[in-house]
């Protein structure tokens, strides 16, 4: 590639704009101008390039039988490209900054139904390579682009990087294994035709994201509002949403489709990959952490603050997943208990109890948690009393305290929890 830019360099600033002023009086597509390329001994696609070229813009969405050629601008190449190909056959795309140029600025290959990326950066970097001299020639001249379908025919979709074709009910992408999809818009539906649904085994989907922000995934039955056969949120990168195997194999043996509904938060992009029959690369080495309630343990992008014991499935490689055994285990707290003596007018106020920094206003039993980010949570029972003396409970009636936790006041009754309602919690003290 360095190699093609530096020819590119020096052509641009010796003979090329003497060669350009000379074509331009040639009698294009007869046999003179064939006759006189070969004469100057200039690259075979001049002719058709000078003569065939259409204009292009971002986005472009069109029917490819035979290679074109499309007239494009500096600026819009500086936007980078996502190229999508529909096809049975492979396509590569060219970009030339004259007719007369034999070597490509740059090309990119897809093969049947993908899709190609080209970032902004690579493509500035390589027109910086070029030279100050190099790019004010550019700034006045149009590129060419270059579309050659290798043995067939096909649909490209072509639009500036990190952008692509937005999929609706109405008009939905077919999706495609292995094919990448950017999905810049809040919402998109993608249609999965049966014939490509898996036969046997598994299937997974994978969301992509810079930052790993997460996106909501879920399938749909026979449309685009059909009934919904699974759902999930696809956290991050690392970790994929694998549909039910038997639901697949069904829809497949009768020839049902399937929906793919893809919603995150606007302003936000990412990409979604579909794979058949995954790979299992070797299991990783598992964890095991114990540790007090109130820490917590962050593994493969996850944060884990509760007894926790699964095995994680992680995206390894293309169509590859690696599993990874997880055990986490947080001890709860042992319980401190405290007993005072208040006045009745000291309690109305609120009596502020200095250790949990927390306030009360009834006399009996409250537990109160103090819970603060990556400590150890503390636990207290604590008893008013009133100074005037003692109630009486009769040994064996179940005996209700208050509990705070977290800002919200429950009552205690034989060690079952219930919020201010009367309604049982389903958590327990232990």
């Amino acid at each position: 590639m360095t190699r093609s830019l530096i020819l590119i360099s020096l052509l641009l600033m010796t003979n090329i704009a003497f060669a350009q002023s000379e074509l331009a009086r040639m009698p294009q597509g007869s046999p003179e101008c064939e006759e006189l390329v070969k004469t100057l001994e200039l690259p075979e696609h001049y002719c058709e390039c000078k003569e065939n070229s259409h204009e292009f813009h971002f986005p472009m969405e069109m029917d490819i039988q035979d290679t074109m050629w499309f007239d494009a601008t500096v600026d819009e190449l500086r936007q980078g490209m996502s190229a999508y190909w529909f096809s049975d056959c492979s396509v590569t795309l060219e970009v030339y900054p004259f007719c007369t140029s034999k070597i490509p600025i740059f090309s990119i290959t897809a093969g049947p139904n993908q899709m190609r990326d080209i970032d902004a950066a690579f493509i500035n970097q390589k027109l910086e390579e070029m030279g100050e001299m190099a790019q004010a020639l550019l700034q006045q001249l149009v590129p060419k682009i270059r579309v050659l379908p290798l043995g067939g025919t096909g649909r490209v979709y072509c639009y500036p990087y990190d952008q692509g074709p937005e999929s609706k009910c109405d008009d939905p992408l077919p999706l495609r294994p292995w094919m990448t999809y950017v999905c810049d818009k809040e919402e998109n539906v993608y249609k999965m035709e049966y014939s490509l649904l898996p036969s046997q085994k598994r299937s997974f989907i994978r969301w992509k994201q810079q930052k790993n922000l997460p996106a909501e995934i879920w399938l749909t039955l026979d449309s685009c509002n059909g009934e919904e056969v699974g759902r999930a949120i696809v956290t991050d990168s690392l970790h994929v949403y694998q549909p039910d195997s038997a639901m697949m194999q069904k829809t497949r043996q009768e020839q049902r489709s399937l929906w793919l509904h893809v919603k995150h938060e606007p302003d936000m992009v990412g990409r979604i990959f579909w794979y058949n029959n995954p790979k299992y690369a070797e299991p990783l080495e598992g964890v095991s952490e114990k540790t007090c309630l109130g820490k917590t343990y962050t593994y493969n992008l996850r944060t884990y603050a509760s007894d926790t014991t699964f095995v994680d499935t992680l995206w390894y490689n293309r169509d590859t997943l690696q599993t990874m055994e997880m055990h986490f285990e947080f001890t709860q707290p042992q319980t401190k208990y405290d007993t005072i003596y208040v006045e009745a007018n000291e309690l109305r106020r609120g009596y502020l109890y200095a250790p949990a920094n927390a306030i009360v206003f009834t006399y009996g039993d409250t537990i109160i948690e103090i819970v603060k980010p990556e400590t150890c949570t503390k636990r207290f029972q604590l008893t008013i009393k009133d100074m005037s003396g003692y109630d009486s409970v009769e040994a064996g009636d179940p005996r209700a305290y208050k509990q705070i936790q977290n800002g919200q006041l429950f009552i205690i009754i034989d060690d079952r929890r219930y919020n201010v309602l009367g309604q049982q919690t389903k958590n327990h003290i232990n």
